[in-house]
């Protein structure tokens, strides 16, 4: 099983590169952001809706969905999380990893106006394992296993390897919960207020 997972580790890559089209209107929303243009922040917001809608570039849809949630002050944009989260279920529904991880958190949470359900969350980071080889998600796919969130699913076997390719992927705090929560299970439980929180702390 370790050679398989070592043989995943060097074949798949966790980091998703955003498209040109997206890359480059977002480095005009943040330049006209920080020059309080809002010519250059109308160009980039145009050419991301583009490639969102005229070309069918799911990074452009994904970044647009961020724009969309977040609003902004300087074009007098409301947050709308009701659309942000049309646009969101629209790629996972077409597998789009970093949609199905970022939706897998919310749902795990019980944020950003979804219901908590961590068992169609452990199944989402699951997919994202699977098929992308996102070794993020392998970590909490381990983490929701080992605490028992979902009943039935915490299976030694299963857990070990999805916290070994997350390891390997060198994902921050992975190393950290296996040496505390795995090893130690019978010490210890965590219980963090917000999963998001604990992730960007790690």
């Amino acid at each position: 099983m370790l050679k398989k997972l070592l043989i995943l580790a060097i074949f798949l890559s966790p980091a998703v590169k955003a498209s040109p089209l997206s890359d480059g209107a977002m480095r005009l929303i943040k330049i006209g952001n920080e020059i309080s243009s809002r010519d250059v922040v109308l160009r980039g917001q145009s050419l991301l809706l583009k490639g969102a809608f005229d070309l069918n570039d799911f990074d452009a849809m994904y970044e647009a969905s961020k724009q969309v949630r977040q609003g902004s002050e300087l074009m007098g944009y409301q947050p709308q999380e009701r659309e942000a989260n049309e646009i969101l279920i629209k790629l996972v529904r077409r597998s789009f990893d970093p949609a199905l991880y970022e939706y897998a958190l919310y749902l795990l949470d019980g944020s950003h106006g979804f219901v908590k359900n961590e068992f169609l969350a452990l199944n989402l980071f699951e997919e994202s394992f699977i098929i992308h080889g996102n070794a993020k998600s392998a970590m909490m796919a381990a983490i929701i296993r080992n605490e028992s969130l979902v009943l039935g699913t915490k299976k030694p076997y299963r857990i070990d390897e999805l916290i070994t390719f997350s390891i390997l992927n060198k994902v921050p705090g992975a190393l950290a919960y296996q040496t505390q929560y795995i090893n130690k299970d019978y010490l210890h439980d965590l219980e963090p207020e917000n999963w998001s929180q604990w992730i960007s702390e790690q």
